[in-house]
């Protein structure tokens, strides 16, 4: 049976959970949709499943009320980490398509589910969204989201790793320089003794 790592659930377990949430995203509407965005937090949860993750993109539509929405797209990034490689994409194109929208909450949403996956791809998205806003605070947060998945996808190591072996290599190239020069020299006195 697979698991739900974040939760350990089995599936029958987690099917029978995503048919309760299901039922109160489609019936539990209240005040500030409180209520059905604790719901699509709880989707998030189910970073395994595609079953979640379809609901969570159905969430993210154009016509949805606004805070489930705005809820929605940042439970895409929460619910990115574990899902495969084609789902990976279908979140990433949705994210690019809501990047694409000039208003201040969502553009603020997309940065901030872009900031929690980590795939370094979400940065592309990421700077694209910092370059076409005319607001400097979705510009912050944007840019402080490339650092965030720079930090989860492992970049500021890889990249502190690729600095100190260009480091050594430049060690090592002035070693062999020196001990080049030692061998010239010595070889051009053995020259001129001769």
């Amino acid at each position: 049976m697979g698991k739900v790592a974040s939760l350990g659930l089995d599936d029958s377990a987690q099917a029978e959970l995503l048919k309760l949430i299901e039922t109160v995203l489609r019936e539990r509407q209240g005040w500030n949709e409180v209520v059905r965005s604790g719901a699509i937090g709880a989707l998030s949860q189910l970073k395994t499943s595609e079953a979640a993750l379809n609901l969570v993109l159905e969430y993210t539509a154009i016509g949805i009320p606004q805070p489930l929405r705005l809820a929605a797209i940042r439970a895409l990034g929460t619910i990115s980490s574990g899902q495969s490689s084609p789902n990976l994409a279908r979140i990433l194109a949705r994210f690019q398509e809501l990047s694409r929208e000039t208003f201040f909450l969502t553009q603020v949403s997309v940065a901030r589910g872009l900031g929690q996956m980590e795939t370094p791809k979400a940065i592309g998205i990421l700077q694209a969204l910092a370059d076409q806003t005319p607001d400097g605070r979705v510009r912050r947060i944007a840019e402080e989201s490339v650092q965030a998945v720079q930090k989860n996808a492992g970049t500021d190591q890889a990249v502190k790793q690729l600095r100190e072996e260009l480091d050594q290599l430049k060690k090592d190239n002035q070693t062999l320089k020196s001990r080049l020069e030692t061998l010239e020299a010595k070889q051009t006195k053995e020259c001129s003794d001769q």
